[in-house]
């Protein structure tokens, strides 16, 4: 399968803010992805929201 891959980065972007909840574990690997990579929470979340949303498929009930 393939991967999101994150590259560190020198300075922290600012962009339009939206919330979206989310359990505290994912909370919590978020936050360590941003410490790793110097990317913003947001950037992460985006990013792997959008690489779920295009590895995502919708199946019919099979009633």
């Amino acid at each position: 399968m393939d991967k999101v891959i994150l590259r560190r980065q020198r300075k922290r972007a600012s962009d339009n803010l939206y919330r979206v909840r989310i359990s505290g574990e994912c909370y919590e690997e978020i936050e360590e992805l941003s410490e790793r990579t110097n990317m913003s929470m947001t950037e992460i979340a985006s990013k792997l929201l959008a690489f779920a949303l295009l590895h995502t498929e919708v199946e019919e009930d099979k009633a």
